[in-house]
């Protein structure tokens, strides 16, 4: 396989798997919640509390997006509030939809919080907890290196903060329904670029061009999200044992459905 399609590759892997753990925590923690308040309106909050850097950041990207890109913006919210279909909206900004506002600047806007949650996770992960020295000690594959890459990265000055702050925005930057709504046209929009540069004949030429500026756009992206994934093993496992736990001391669960979820004795 072509190294250059390699980092594209790693992306379709770890992006549906990335996808996947993120509705389980959505679920689990809010069943947790629910477990705790034994209110679905304060089980809502509480649930939200838990996810509130990720979810402020991913409000925060929208309306630095639509501001730079001149886009008027409105109410800016991180207040969870019930959809009437019955999902949970944990916050919102509003930016106003003006004739004038093309499918690539929304398109940019709607996915301003993927690009913002990525850089973050790369910026914790590099500099405050050495990812670079860490990966050539796994890559020994040696139970000593594994065992000093260990001990290093319990060692981080506020690990556990750090590390809480890499879950709650790798599984708040993932764009919504709303956010995405722009993306079929900027696909369109692309595809008819594509077309008019190809019949010029100048298509290859560009393509080449962007090839490296591409890959290493994915490479980044791929890596973010193993990092999330390796993240989010550790909190599934927390989550999985302190619902279990809750569970047994109030003798009740939980039942999950695909737009909520019950407790039931």
């Amino acid at each position: 396989m072509n190294d250059s399609l390699m980092p594209f590759f790693w992306v379709l892997l770890t992006l549906p798997l990335l996808l996947v753990m993120q509705r389980w925590i959505h679920q689990h923690l809010h069943g947790i919640s629910y477990l705790l308040m034994g209110q679905p309106a304060r089980a809502v909050v509480l649930y939200a509390i838990i996810l509130l850097p990720g979810v402020f950041l991913h409000e925060a990207s929208h309306w630095l997006a639509a501001t730079l890109l001149g886009v008027r913006t409105g109410t800016f919210s991180v207040i969870p509030r019930q959809q009437p279909d019955g999902s949970i909206q944990l916050g919102y900004v509003e930016y106003y939809k003006s004739p004038t506002l093309d499918p690539v600047r929304e398109s940019i806007i709607g996915g301003a919080p993927l690009i913002m949650g990525t850089a973050v996770i790369l910026l914790i992960s590099f500099h405050i907890f050495n990812y670079p020295q860490i990966a050539l000690l796994v890559e020994t594959g040696q139970i000593r290196s594994l065992t000093i890459a260990l001990d290093q990265i319990l060692q981080t000055p506020d690990f556990f903060l750090w590390l809480y702050l890499l879950f709650a925005i790798g599984n708040g930057m993932m764009p919504s329904r709303s956010d995405r709504r722009a993306w079929p046209a900027f696909a369109i929009t692309l595809g008819v670029l594509s077309l008019v540069l190809y019949l010029l004949g100048v298509a290859n030429v560009i393509a080449s061009e962007l090839a490296r500026p591409a890959a290493l756009m994915f490479g980044y992206l791929g890596l973010a999200f193993s990092l999330a994934i390796g993240v989010n093993l550790l909190f599934i496992l927390l989550i999985a044992i302190v619902e279990w736990g809750i569970g047994r001391i109030k003798g009740v669960s939980v039942v999950y459905t695909s737009d909520s979820s019950t407790m039931q004795g």
